[in-house]
């Protein structure tokens, strides 16, 4: 076999152009889409373990989640029932004050309108038992009474100080007095009196007769400014008054229970 230097030049002329040809054309659009796949595998694998790496981890906190939900379903369940029960209490709190404030206020309008019947009652029977004494009174010889009741006056004008009976003649002279009797006043009776008063009064007395039934027995010395009186019916009055304002003690002192 002959082997020609110029064919095995050529042929190896022709082989470096087609791996340069190779190289060119074909092989570096290969490696390029070769590199580009890899790149997109690559990145598909990088999104795809991100992928899976995320739902590792709400895997994990579904997990968590899963776990806690007993505790956080027992904690609300325990707040709700905590609540319903301040509510609760709070409700009958607020009724248990509601009901206090009802009986106090029932317990004093009872109290009052006791209070008002009581004093009715009292009143009406002050008044009954006044009515009666009066009655019973002026069947009582008024004369022989009013005469003691006369002297009580006298008296109790000589007991006052000086500087108050002087002013009771208020500088005039003669004092001017008006006798009130339940009767008629006997006229040494009526003497024996101006006599008494111009010693008590140290002037002259001007006396003026009168008669007043409703005084029952008794007598009234009206000066200008003063009244001294000595009568049953003031003493009617004031045993009535006293009467009354004991009950009224009596009473407001019990309370209603």
């Amino acid at each position: 076999m002959h082997i020609d230097g110029w064919t095995i030049l050529l042929q190896a002329v022709n082989f470096l152009i087609l791996v340069w040809l190779l190289r060119r054309f074909l092989y570096r659009p290969v490696l390029a889409v070769i590199a580009e796949r890899q790149a997109a595998t690559e990145r598909v694998r990088t999104e795809a373990e991100a992928a899976r790496r995320a739902a590792e981890a709400a895997r994990r906190t579904l997990e968590d989640q899963r776990a806690t939900l007993p505790a956080e379903r027992d904690r609300l369940i325990a707040a709700a029932r905590a609540e319903a029960e301040a509510e609760r209490a709070a409700l009958l709190d607020k009724a248990r004050a509601e009901a206090d404030h009802a009986l106090e206020e029932a317990r004093a309008r009872l109290a009052e309108e006791r209070a008002q019947a009581l004093g009715a009652l009292q009143r009406h029977a002050a008044d009954l038992g006044t009515q009666l004494a009066t009655r019973l009174l002026r069947d009582a010889p008024a004369r022989a009474l009013t005469r003691p009741l006369l002297e009580e006056a006298c008296a109790a004008l000589e007991a006052l100080p000086a500087a108050q009976r002087h002013a009771l003649a208020d500088g005039t002279d003669p004092v001017p007095v008006r006798i009130v009797a339940a009767g008629q006043l006997p006229d040494e009776d009526a003497a024996r009196a101006r006599d008494r008063l111009a010693d008590a009064l140290g002037r002259p007395v001007a006396l003026e007769l009168t008669e007043d039934p409703s005084l029952i027995a008794g007598v009234e010395l009206h000066f200008a400014h003063s009244v001294v009186r000595r009568s049953w019916k003031q003493t009617l009055a004031e045993a009535k008054e006293e009467m009354t304002r004991h009950d009224s003690a009596r009473t407001d002192a019990d309370p209603v229970a």
